[in-house]
C-alpha cells in the first residue's frame, strides 16, 4: 500500500499553503518548496513502502517530473527570477521593471522573455 503520486503532490500543495505563512516563503519561491516537498514525499513514500524493489534514480526522477509539472516550470522560473529582482532592488512591491517605472501596455518588463 503506497500513495500515488497524484495524492502526493495534492498533499505536497495543501502543506506548501498551510505552512507557508508560517515559515514567511515569499509568494514568488513558493513553487520551489512545494516543488522540493514533492521530491522529498515521493522518495519517503517509494522507501517506506517499497524499499525491497527501490531505485533512487527512477524514484528521484519521476518527483523531479512531476513536481516541475504540477508547480509549472516556467511560472516557477518567472518567479523566482523576480523575487530575485526584487531582493537585489530593495523594491518592496516588485512592480518596477528595472528603470524605476511601472510597467505598463506598451512597456512591458524586461525580465519576461517574449517568443
Amino acid at each position: 500500500m503506497s500513495l500515488e503520486l497524484g495524492a502526493i503532490i495534492a498533499i505536497a500543495m495543501a502543506i506548501t499553503s498551510t505552512v507557508s505563512d508560517y515559515l514567511r516563503i515569499p509568494q514568488k519561491l513558493k513553487g520551489w518548496f512545494s516543488l522540493g516537498l514533492i521530491i522529498i514525499l515521493h522518495v519517503a513514500n517509494e522507501l517506506l513502502f517499497n524499499a525491497a524493489g527501490f531505485d533512487w534514480r527512477q524514484t528521484l526522477f519521476q518527483g523531479l517530473t512531476a513536481g516541475l509539472a504540477s508547480v509549472g516550470i516556467y511560472s516557477t522560473s518567472k518567479n523566482s527570477w523576480e523575487q530575485w529582482r526584487i531582493f537585489r532592488n530593495g523594491s518592496s512591491n516588485g512592480s518596477s521593471n528595472g528603470n524605476g517605472n511601472a510597467p505598463t501596455a506598451s512597456t512591458p518588463p524586461d525580465n519576461i522573455p517574449y517568443v
